[in-house]
């Protein structure tokens, strides 16, 4: 097997590439000692792009905001966005209205409906119950996060827009087809290994991560 120099979670990275075809975790190991690419250190200096092509944990993003005296405080998106910003142009994109401070389409008269332009997109509960009425085994996923935004210039999207749009997202996850979210990857590394490699201990999972993270 050939090193793949490559970021898990990408397109598949050697640890999962070498665990499907059954060679186990440690010669995994050993193949992903082998890469010739570490991270990078997250500075000031660093390139945007480059950035983006890396897994960084949120206690790594928030430290170097607050290094910067930036806010370290949302999500893990809004902190690698932050971050991201201030590497491509030295300061930090104006801030968006927080979630639930501006207006919902959730909180129009009568509620949602399935023609209900989309407009102020929220993941509240609202939000929630009217999916919930529309589609079974209802959840949150990265397809309706990415509204909450703003829907993409052009686009003129309603509700029961969304409900197809959540329908073709899940049933692309189920088959594996979904680009993993950056703030999911840990979650979804941790089930595919030890799906993978049964009897496995957290040490030899974590000892993967790292590896995996740390090496292209």
């Amino acid at each position: 097997l050939q090193p793949v120099r490559m970021p898990w979670g990408r397109r598949g990275g050697v640890l999962r590439i070498a665990i499907v075809a059954g060679i186990g975790v440690l010669p995994a190991l050993r193949t992903m000692a082998a890469c010739p690419e570490k991270r990078p250190k997250l500075t000031p200096k660093l390139d945007s792009k480059v950035f983006g092509k890396w897994y960084w944990e949120v206690k790594e993003l928030a430290a170097f905001l607050r290094e910067q005296g930036l806010s370290s405080s949302g999500l893990k998106a809004d902190l690698t966005q932050r971050v991201s910003d201030f590497l491509r142009t030295g300061r930090v994109a104006e801030r968006r209205v927080a979630a639930g401070k501006g207006p919902r389409d959730s909180a129009i008269p009568g509620g949602l409906k399935v023609s209900t332009p989309v407009e102020n997109y929220n993941n509240d509960a609202a939000t929630r119950s009217f999916f919930e009425k529309h589609v079974e085994g209802f959840r949150f996923n990265e397809y309706l996060r990415s509204f909450s935004k703003g829907v993409p210039e052009g686009q003129k999207l309603t509700y029961g827009d969304l409900i197809e749009g959540w329908k073709k997202a899940e049933k692309e996850r189920s088959e594996g087809k979904q680009e993993i979210g950056k703030q999911f990857e840990y979650n979804q590394f941790t089930r595919d290994f030890f799906a993978a490699n049964p009897g496995s201990s957290r040490k030899e999972m974590m000892d993967a991560w790292r590896a995996i993270r740390n090496c292209e």
